[in-house]
């Protein structure tokens, strides 16, 4: 019997520019519209978008997508235009197939985990 293998993965390490500061939850729906508006709902299912993180200091953020739909993702991010009625645009700095990878190439430091009180 073959073992099976996971879904393969790519992260792709983006950047926002715009001039207000929007929050994680402003991204992920534009992002998930801009998929939408693209591909549809069976696009949107294939390319199983996921916002690791953002950071809204610097506006970076990660997201994670299947590694046949790259592209898909890429045109995605590169067909938007404004976020929460502010004009944007969102440009791709690095992709990786793990995080740890990208975050190594990136030169980004892993997000302090809050202690527990």
């Amino acid at each position: 019997m073959m073992p099976v293998r996971g879904i393969r993965r790519r992260y792709l390490l983006f950047n926002v520019s715009t001039e207000s500061t929007p929050p994680e939850k402003a991204i992920w729906e534009t992002l998930r519209d801009s998929i939408l508006t693209l591909y549809g709902s069976k696009g949107l299912s294939l390319i199983d978008p996921n916002l690791i993180e953002y950071n809204v200091e610097t506006r970076n953020g990660i997201v994670r997508c299947t590694h046949d739909t790259e592209r898909f993702l890429r045109a995605s991010l590169a067909s938007i235009v404004n976020i929460s009625c502010t004009p944007a645009a969102v440009r791709i700095q690095r992709t990786s197939g793990t995080i740890k990878a990208l975050r190594k190439k990136a030169g980004i430091e892993k997000p302090k985990k809050e202690a527990r009180s």
